[in-house]
């Protein structure tokens, strides 16, 4: 009999250790009250990378689930950390964001469309925890510049494409967005002779690769553009010497080819960086980029 008491006390300790272990397990991988920031979120691995998101919460609570701003940085596709954009991300939790910065994976060792899969990926990890992070998984907002505007508009316009593989991850969700921002955006239909040496093109496709012409396709954002595609807000440099300001020029006309819902402001005299060549303008644009954010997070 004191054998079996005995044998009772230790299942029963087990069993509540064991529970205990469970709780702690699931409490903790959440953000703790869901305020401020919180670093490293792993959502996925691909090809044996690991990817991460940062995330930052709005101080105040929220009766509603929360509009959500996702920011891409740039780096020409070679090099950039998503902690670059940790004072922007909690900056935007101001406006009532949950906002977040996510990790993709860089050229040359990783082609087209490796980056773009990651950027998904994170759309797809973000609805697939909405009720977890409180958040609105249909109002989504893309923003970026140079490099990571590319990813921001060819995710938006694939949102509702089955081109790209979904890798396994989050799969019974979609990676539409509700609209997308860019700046200086190397957004050209790279079909285009005159784009074939452009440096896109080097770092993110094989080289002598089979099948280019379809390639080139591939990596074109305005292969995809259809009306239902989300709304954009693009800005771009007139004497931007590194991404030709006619790439945005002529997206836009495709865009108004579809009848799109888009702005596009062009500043007179901006270069790559607009706070540098024009703060001026880059103020006014700001604000407007502000509006528009606003707009389409309601």
């Amino acid at each position: 009999m004191a054998n079996k008491n005995v044998v009772r006390k230790y299942l029963s300790c087990l069993f509540l250790s064991i529970l205990l272990c469970t709780a702690t397990l699931s409490y903790s991988s959440q953000p703790l009250h869901l305020k401020g920031l919180y670093e490293d979120i792993t959502i996925g691995e691909i090809d044996g990378v690991k990817l991460s998101i940062n995330l930052a919460f709005p101080q105040t609570l929220s009766a509603q689930p929360r509009p959500v701003l996702i920011m891409i940085h740039g780096g020409g596709f070679l090099k950039g950390d998503k902690s670059n954009n940790n004072l922007r991300i909690q900056k935007m939790t101001q406006l009532g964001f949950v906002a977040a910065s996510a990790m993709y994976r860089f050229a040359p060792e990783h082609k087209f469309p490796a980056a773009l899969d990651d950027i998904k990926l994170a759309i797809r990890f973000l609805k697939a925890h909405a009720a977890e992070y409180h958040i609105n998984p249909q109002r989504i907002i893309l923003s970026s510049a140079s490099a990571g505007s590319y990813l921001a508009v060819m995710a938006g316009v694939t949102g509702n494409s089955d081109a790209f593989d979904d890798h396994g991850l989050y799969t019974q969700f979609d990676s539409s967005v509700h609209a997308i921002t860019g700046q200086s955006s190397p957004i050209a239909d790279f079909r285009l002779a005159k784009y074939l040496e452009f440096s896109l093109l080097k770092r993110l496709l094989e080289h002598n690769s089979t099948n280019h012409q379809q390639r080139l396709a591939a990596l074109s954002p305005v292969t995809y553009l259809d009306p239902q595609d989300p709304p954009m807000f693009l800005t771009h440099g007139d004497a931007d010497p590194i991404v030709p300001v006619e790439m945005s020029r002529e997206f836009v006309r495709e865009l108004a080819k579809t009848g799109h819902s888009y702005e596009y402001h062009e500043l007179a005299g901006g270069t790559h960086s607009y706070s540098q060549s024009v703060p001026d303008k880059a103020k006014a644009v700001s604000k407007r980029y502000r509006k528009f954010i606003e707009k389409w997070a309601e």
